[in-house]
Formats: structure tokens, sequence, C-alpha cells
């Protein structure tokens, strides 16, 4: 009974990788999910909790897919093996010149006198400072003081 209660605890990917490690073989994603749920005795099982399983182990690092529905351990994934990023569409996917920096484009980034906009006297007449100065009708200067604080 221990070994039960042992078993009905365990996540899917552990049951999983156990199975794995028992086979010594890479197994058909199917079958791997069928043999993790009748471990936890939820057979016959729903598309759901088979969907359930499967995304369990598809986040688990431990795990690798090794092409045509095959799933294997990491460990047995080999050395020059190289794993593919999972693109979502519409992702920016960055390219190699993206990082290359030249000292010019960083001094453009940390000029601030760039930013600094030089002021135009005819801007200012055609604005007319003055007028600006002028309060609005039914304000007074106390109420701008109210305001302020």
């Amino acid at each position: 009974m221990n070994q039960q209660v042992r078993k009905s605890r365990e996540s899917f990917p552990d049951i999983a990788l156990r199975l794995l490690r028992e086979r010594r073989q890479a197994t058909h994603y199917k079958d791997l999910v069928q043999a993790v749920l009748a471990e936890r005795g939820d057979v016959p099982a729903s598309p759901e909790q088979m969907a359930h399983v499967l995304t369990q182990i598809n986040l688990d690092a431990r795990f690798v897919h090794m092409g045509r529905g095959i799933w294997g351990l990491r460990d047995w994934a080999p050395a020059n093996h190289k794993f593919a990023p999972v693109v979502i569409p519409g992702d920016y996917l960055p390219k190699a010149g993206d990082y290359i920096f030249d000292e010019e484009q960083e001094d453009d980034l940390d000029d601030e006198s760039e930013l600094i906009v030089p002021l135009d006297p005819e801007e200012d007449e055609a604005f007319g400072t003055e007028e600006a100065a002028v309060p609005l009708e039914g304000t007074s200067d106390e109420d701008e003081d109210e305001l302020d604080e």
C-alpha cells in the first residue's frame, strides 16, 4: 500500500521520467501518456486528461521531443543535438546584427545635448508669451496660489 500511496502522489512528469528510465528507450507520446495515466489508475482517460499529461511532460526540461512524436530524456539526446526554439507566430526573432553596437551608436544614445531643444526667439513672438501671463476671467492670483499648494 505504501508504494500505491507514493505512486498516487507522484506528478505526471515524475511518473513519465521513472517509466522512461525503466524502459531505457524513447517512447511515442501516446504510449507514454497512457502508461502514465495507467500508473495513476486513471484508465480509461479522457482526451483532456491525456492533453494535460502531455502538456506537463512538454513543459518539463528533463524531457525532449526527438521527432515524429517520440519523447525521451534530455540526457539521451546526442551531444550535438540542437534544440530548436519554439517560435510563436508574431514574435520577433532577434538577429545577430541586433546585438552589435559600435561606439558611434552608443555615443548617440548617451548624448543628452541632442535632447535639449534650443529656444527660437521667433516662436516666442508667435505664441505671444505676454498674453499667456494674463489670468483667465473669473480667476484671481489667490485661486492660483491655492492650486499651487
